[in-house]
């Protein structure tokens, strides 16, 4: 054996350096395996929020398509429970013929006449400017008036008017008016839901855009590494919260729960909770298996200097 094998760095002076094993990681519990392979499923806790952010986009858009439907179809449904019953009963009361030319409505009489009501709408025409405590009451949460000139809706927090569009040439006696509106009924629901469910879908895409430089800086703050994608996911999400609350406000006023102020509350609180959420969401972040696993960075892997 010469010198050089004595002195070689694997020579018997110098044995081999065995590699050093890491510290075999805890494996996860029966119920967290399920929540990882499970993922994102439902955003009412910050836990399971935060799941969103290390979801697909494909997952937290189709949950926000699948929520714009169904805030949609809720809001045809209420039109068709509250309003449209009215507006059927108050064309059985239209006279034979009610011309509207030239910006003016040809009504029959002089007398006011309340042509349908229910505790959300009431129909009523007042053909003629009469005195103040001639004109019909409101008995509903919204009253649509046709006057001589132009239509006037009573609300609960006052009232707008607006004049007959002047090429306007109509006629709104009871036959001509009932086919008019049975054959747009189903459009009019229609464009209603489509274009309630693309409303909510560009707000809530702008809202979590909106969101996303101050969501990250106080997920920073708040020492919770999160990237802006999983930022605006979560927001994203946490919108259909907000939204949920707004959705229940509607559906508790269609089944006569609440009247028209307590609607508009509903959806004035909508906004907030989608704050809290976030908030909630971000602050959860790493209580989530699947969270972190993808939303944290991973940690370097550096190699045993000994090893070969």
């Amino acid at each position: 054996m010469g010198w050089e094998t004595w002195n070689s760095p694997t020579g018997p002076c110098f044995p081999q350096a065995l590699p050093v094993s890491e510290p075999e990681k805890a494996k996860p519990g029966f119920m967290e395996r399920i929540r990882i392979f499970v993922g994102a499923w439902q955003p009412l806790t910050g836990t399971g929020l935060a799941a969103f952010g290390g979801a697909s986009l494909a997952r937290v858009l189709s949950f926000q398509l699948a929520a714009a439907v169904g805030i949609g179809l809720l809001l045809v449904v209420s039109l068709r429970l509250c309003w449209f019953p009215v507006i059927e009963q108050g064309l059985t009361q239209l006279p034979e013929s009610a011309p509207l030319a030239a910006g003016r409505l040809q009504w029959v009489g002089t007398n006011s006449v309340r042509l349908a009501e229910n505790p959300w709408l009431s129909l009523v025409v007042q053909p003629s400017a009469s005195l103040l405590e001639d004109a019909p009451g409101q008995t509903a949460d919204l009253q649509l008036e046709l006057s001589p000139r132009g239509l006037r809706l009573e609300g609960a927090f006052g009232h707008v008017e607006q004049p007959y569009p002047s090429i306007w040439n109509l006629d709104l006696g009871r036959i001509p008016a009932t086919a008019t509106w049975n054959a747009w009924k189903l459009p009019i629901s229609i464009l209603a839901g489509i274009g309630t469910a693309l409303f909510l879908l560009i707000s809530w895409w702008s809202l979590a855009t909106a969101y996303v430089i101050p969501a990250w800086l106080f997920a920073r703050i708040t020492g919770h590494a999160l990237g802006t994608a999983s930022v605006w996911k979560m927001a994203g999400v946490a919108l259909l919260v907000g939204a949920a609350v707004g959705a229940g406000g509607l559906a508790a006023y269609a089944c006569g729960m609440i009247r028209l102020p307590g609607i508009l509350v509903s959806q004035v609180l909508h906004i907030p909770v989608g704050w809290i959420w976030l908030t909630w969401g971000i602050l959860a972040s790493d209580s989530h298996p699947t969270a972190k696993r993808t939303i944290k960075s991973a940690k370097p892997t550096g190699s045993n200097p000994f090893a070969r």
